[in-house]
Parts: C-alpha cells; sequence; structure tokens
C-alpha cells in the first residue's frame, strides 16, 4: 500500500527520485488518522477488530496502572479487507502517584499532562466489548492490563500481530512496530497509545504476496486468519532438570504456574514434537488447545 495524497506532491516526486538510487531508503509519514465508515453512515457487517494500546506506570500489570489507552475500531468483511474504522480514541489516567522519570522519557508524559485525567471507562469498555478480535503488538501485555482493569472483558479473544504473523519469512527483519514500519515504508510519532493504534493500523494494511507465491492480502488478514487458528500447547510436565537447556534451545518456554516447560504449535507438529521429546528421553508429552480466547494470557 502506497497511499501518498497526504504528502506533498513535489515532495514526493523527489522521494520517487531518490527512491530509484540504490544507496538510499525513503521513509513516508502515515497520514494523520481520518475515519472510514461507509458512507459515514451505520456500522457495517463483518468481523469487528479493535487495535489498542495502553501506556502504563510500568511492566507489571498486577501492581502498575494504565496511563493512557487508545482504541481504534476496525470492520472487515470475509475477505481481510477492511470495509469501514473509526478512531483512535484516546484518554489519559492520573495514576494517583508518582511517575517514574523514566516513563516520561519513554511516553513524554509527565504529571502535568496526567493531573485529574481520568478515561472513560463506559466509553473504552463498549468499544472492547464490540470488538470480536482485539489487537495489540504486544498482546500479553496489552491484556493483562486491560483485564484487570475490566474484569468482565476477561476471555475476550485476542490477537498478537508482533508473534502471530511471521514477519521473517515475509522478508522483514526485526519485530518492533517502528522496525517493521520502516521496512514497509513509513514512520511516525511513536511511544503514544493513539499514534500507535494508527500506526499499527497502517502497517496492518500493508499488501504483500503470501511466500512461496500465495495470493496478495493485507497482515491484519495474516493476523486474523492466525487468530482464528487454534493450536496445541505442547508441555513437558515432569521433565527432569537436567533437560532444561535442551528445552530452552528448542524454543520451549518455562511456564510457572504448571510448573513446567511448553510450547504452542500448531496441531499438525504435535505428533513429531512428540516423538522428539521421547527420543530425547522426555516423559510423555501432554497437550492442551488453545484459541485466541486463552492465548496471549
Amino acid at each position: 500500500m502506497i497511499d501518498t495524497d497526504h504528502l506533498s506532491p513535489d515532495a514526493e516526486a523527489l522521494a520517487q527520485e531518490l527512491a530509484t538510487h540504490g544507496d538510499y531508503r525513503v521513509l513516508r509519514r502515515v497520514p494523520k488518522p481520518y475515519p472510514s465508515m461507509p458512507h459515514m453512515g451505520p456500522v457495517p457487517d463483518g468481523k469487528c477488530v479493535a487495535i489498542v494500546d495502553t501506556e502504563t506506570t510500568g511492566l507489571s500489570a498486577e501492581t502498575d496502572v494504565i496511563i493512557e489507552l487508545a482504541i481504534m475500531l476496525c470492520f472487515v468483511g470475509d475477505n481481510g479487507e477492511v470495509i469501514g474504522h473509526f478512531g483512535p480514541v484516546s484518554w489519559l489516567q492520573d495514576p494517583g502517584q508518582e511517575l517514574d522519570p523514566k516513563i516520561t522519557l519513554v511516553t513524554g508524559l509527565g504529571a502535568q499532562h496526567l493531573k485529574n485525567q481520568k478515561i472513560n471507562d463506559t466509553v473504552a469498555r463498549g468499544l472492547l466489548d464490540r470488538a470480536d478480535l482485539i489487537a495489540a503488538h504486544n498482546a500479553k501485555f496489552d491484556a493483562g492490563f486491560i483485564e484487570r482493569r475490566y474484569p468482565d472483558l476477561a476471555g475476550k479473544a485476542w490477537a498478537c500481530s508482533c508473534s502471530e504473523i511471521d514477519w521473517l519469512k515475509l522478508g522483514y527483519e526485526g519485530r518492533s512496530q517502528s522496525a517493521l514500519l520502516a521496512h514497509a515504508g513509513w514512520f511516525s510519532d511513536a511511544h503514544r497509545a493513539a499514534a500507535d493504534v494508527w500506526a499499527l493500523f497502517w502497517l496492518l494494511q500493508h499488501r504483500q504476496r503470501d511466500p512461496g507465491g500465495g495470493p496478495i492480502r493485507t497482515h491484519l488478514a495474516r493476523l486474523i486468519e492466525a487468530a482464528d487458528t487454534p493450536t496445541v500447547m505442547v508441555q513437558a510436565e515432569r521433565a527432569p532438570f537436567a533437560k532444561k537447556e535442551l528445552l530452552r534451545a528448542r524454543g520451549y518456554r518455562w511456564n510457572p504456574d504448571g510448573p513446567f516447560w511448553q510450547i504452542e504449535l500448531l496441531p499438525e507438529k504435535v505428533e513429531h514434537e512428540q516423538a522428539w521429546g521421547y527420543r530425547s528421553g522426555l516423559p510423555a508429552m501432554t497437550t492442551r488447545t488453545v484459541t485466541a480466547h486463552e492465548r496471549h494470557r
């Protein structure tokens, strides 16, 4: 997707000329957010995806709190194409405590911005409840904060654009949102929730052919497909301590709630993984099915 209507025609001509030289890469600023609803009328049919981002006082959803929340709703047809969108809508929240200076450096938010500010929980909860799928670039992080603030939304389906799209296969280096956006030829003001939500929407609208000569489709279509596909959590229960490094090297992660090592796989890879565990001298692997309603928790 190369939509340059928001850019200066004269500057765009220079950018296109510069881009023909192999020693340069040109990045274009994403446009300012704009709504696009059919005839600006009623909400369209189709799957509703809420793209969200939170800025917080720290990394722990149990002890830290949200200081900025942004939500954007997209309505998607059966082919994965967006047929309408509006937002992002964003709010600030006074945390009632002193901010870590590092948070101010990252977000640009200080006490003077947050004093007496409050998220409209009625509107925010309503937007999130309307969604069939909630998407974020680090869904595990955002889901923890959202579900703590809105416990009645626990169990909503979530998708993670960082981990559920195979960016490496698509030719991208790195998985940070800014790096992915730059690879697609764009840049954005980062680390404010509304700007990050809009930039993620812009990235997910980028069209690219599937690896191996598949169809050309948006990254959003890929993300929805991944979220809709059940996976299997393979659990190495009762694995000897001596097998820790073997499991880690294989891609397993420690689940302290188990406690055991586990790895999430597509169903067709489970039998092969269980055979590997047997050959490696591990106890029989157990499995459980994971859907978007449990994933990223």
